[in-house]
């Protein structure tokens, strides 16, 4: 069994348990009653927002790759889509290959550019995540929790520190390289070059690609439209949980949303296709054992909520694909590739 293979049977495994967890003693009639009874003007605008949030990703993503060189708004837009599509279908996180693969041969930059810049996307969004997460631990919304409730919440909040602690020494370690990114490169390079001389020129340039993917960090206007524009993104993907919770009329506070998002975004981050599984069953705990939604109330949000993250997206992704002349077989192709060289 080649590594990929596995890394896709771990992936469909990992989303059958989960999703299995996740429907243990959920009324399927009640959880279809709540989808019926839900108010489908609250879930359009959902559903508004969150495009609206994809489009705000790559306007971002333009930004953090202006170091490496200028690309077109159209091409930023459409491989946001096509990637985002082919997270939603393919497992074990394609989509994060596909993504930056496709721009970068659309629009000629260094593939280890582009494939850099995402890890930088990731770093912002993180950062975000967690600054909006300890807003809420600052000023959390009246909640009547139990005490497991009290426990979870705890540790989330200690690893909400520690996690902040560490993106700080992180950036800076990374501010640190690009002072020295000479003698960074010449030492991570030394050992392919030692047994294979003739590598010298490829590995060398492999590696300076890839820090200026993350040179926007050292770019202070761009730094800060960068930030800008992540703290807008974010805003709006709050907005969409609170306008998803409205539509099953569940009223509570903007920055209750800080949380369910926290908690969706560590679901996420278990490698299943689109999510499914995890971000399910991070969504329906927060909602019950922090807000005391009831678990079929609280199921049926959760379907809701992934539906309008992953389905609108995925559509319009794969309408995109004749655009890039792309299918899907091909653009699967392409994700093996990706994750051949990446092996």
């Amino acid at each position: 069994m080649t590594k990929r293979t596995l890394r896709v049977a771990v992936s469909l495994l990992l989303m059958a348990a989960l999703l299995a967890l996740f429907l243990w003693n959920v009324d399927f009639g009640k959880v279809a009653k709540v989808l019926e009874d839900s108010h489908p003007l609250w879930l359009l605008l959902a559903t508004a927002l969150a495009l609206l949030s994809y489009w705000l990703r790559a306007v971002r993503w333009a930004f953090i790759l202006r170091p490496v060189g200028k690309v077109r708004h159209s091409s930023v837009v459409l491989t946001t889509a096509v990637g985002y599509a082919a997270m939603t279908l393919l497992p074990a996180r394609m989509g994060d290959v596909v993504r930056p693969l496709l721009l970068a041969r659309r629009d000629h930059l260094p593939v280890s550019a582009t494939l850099a810049s995402v890890l930088t996307e990731r770093l912002f969004d993180l950062w975000t995540v967690v600054l909006f997460f300890l807003l809420f631990v600052l000023n959390p919304p009246a909640m009547n929790l139990g005490e497991k409730a009290r426990g979870y919440l705890d540790t989330l909040t200690t690893t909400g520190y520690v996690v902040a602690a560490a993106l700080i020494l992180g950036s800076l370690v990374l501010l640190g390289l690009f002072r020295y990114q000479e003698r960074f490169v010449a030492l991570l390079a030394w050992p392919i070059v030692r047994l294979v001389p003739r590598w010298q020129g490829p590995v060398t340039r492999f590696f300076h690609h890839f820090l200026n993917g993350l040179r926007v960090l050292q770019r202070p206007r761009d730094l800060l439209i960068t930030v800008g524009a992540s703290l807008l993104l974010w805003w709006v993907i709050y907005w969409q949980v609170w306008a998803t919770l409205i539509a099953f009329d569940v009223h509570l506070p903007l920055r209750a949303a800080y949380l369910i998002v926290t908690l969706a975004v560590i679901g996420l981050a278990i490698p299943t296709p689109g999510g499914v599984g995890g971000f399910h069953k991070a969504t329906q705990i927060g909602l019950t054992l922090f807000f005391g939604i009831e678990l079929n109330e609280a199921t049926g949000i959760a379907i809701a909520y992934h539906a309008i993250c992953f389905l609108p997206i995925t559509v319009i992704g794969l309408a995109c694909l004749p655009l890039l002349g792309l299918s899907l077989r091909e653009t699967t192709h392409l994700a093996d590739q990706g994750l051949s060289a990446e092996e």
